[in-house]
Formats: structure tokens, C-alpha cells, sequence
């Protein structure tokens, strides 16, 4: 009786285990591409000719 309810538990753990990597390949396929595009995008966006942040000293951007 104690090696089925040990062969129960190793069974439950592995279950639980294969349905953590399952949600983690699910996650990684839904929104890997978002991890590609992402800091492309916020380099585009804070590039200093694009964007209209006010330098250190107080001044408005220079017009380069």
C-alpha cells in the first residue's frame, strides 16, 4: 500500500510540474514576440531628434 500511495504522489508532482512548463511555453509563445518588439520600439520613440523631453538644464530640445 505505501509504494501506490508514493507512486500517487511522484504521479501528482510530475503532473504538476509538466502543467507548469505548459503554461510557461504558452505564455512565451502568446507574448515572446512582444519581448522582440518592444524595446525596439521605446528606442524609436526616445531617440533625441523624435522625442520632446526637456533637457537636464531646464532648456526645450534643441531643433538638430
Amino acid at each position: 500500500m505505501k509504494n501506490l500511495t508514493e507512486k500517487n504522489a511522484h504521479n501528482e508532482q510530475t503532473e504538476q510540474e509538466e502543467q507548469k512548463l505548459d503554461s510557461r511555453r504558452n505564455f512565451i509563445k502568446k507574448y515572446g514576440k512582444l519581448a522582440v518588439v518592444t524595446p525596439v520600439a521605446v528606442t524609436a520613440l526616445m531617440t533625441p531628434k523624435t522625442s520632446h523631453a526637456m533637457n537636464s538644464d531646464g532648456a526645450s530640445p534643441s531643433t538638430i
